[in-house]
């Protein structure tokens, strides 16, 4: 009679039969290698980007003016770009803006640009390079 009662005991509160300690431990590990692959992925694009900028120098021409070099690497040869280049006062507002397109082609290309200005600015910089 006790048999009988620990048998449907166990029978009620017994575990159920699922996965297997093993199979649960090689999909843990799948799951890890898997995210690991994901995120070494991005980390590699993030690492080397196929377009940047670089400012080779700048010139205040006048209380209106600047003028920008910069040197754009672009890797996607079949694309054009855009870049914007802007200038700054001393306090460090904007005072001007340019969009500047490069034509598709692979390499690395020098650029200048002129940047009109609200007012007197201090530096040319290279904002961003995008592709269109």
């Amino acid at each position: 009679m006790a048999s009988e009662a620990r048998d449907e005991v166990v029978a009620r509160y017994a575990r159920s039969s699922g996965l297997s300690r093993r199979s649960r431990i090689a999909l843990g590990a799948a799951g890890v290698l898997a995210l690991t692959g994901v995120v070494s992925y991005i980390g590699l694009k993030q690492a080397t980007p196929t377009l940047t900028a670089t400012v080779l120098g700048y010139h205040v021409a006048s209380d209106h003016s600047v003028d920008v070099r910069f040197r754009v690497d672009n890797r996607e040869s079949d694309r054009a770009v855009t870049c914007t280049v802007r200038a700054r006062s001393a306090n460090g507002d904007e005072v001007g803006r340019l969009n500047v397109p490069v034509a598709a082609g692979s390499g690395t290309r020098e650029l200048s640009a002129t940047v009109r200005t609200s007012s007197r600015a201090i530096t040319g910089e290279v904002v961003e390079c995008r592709l269109t």
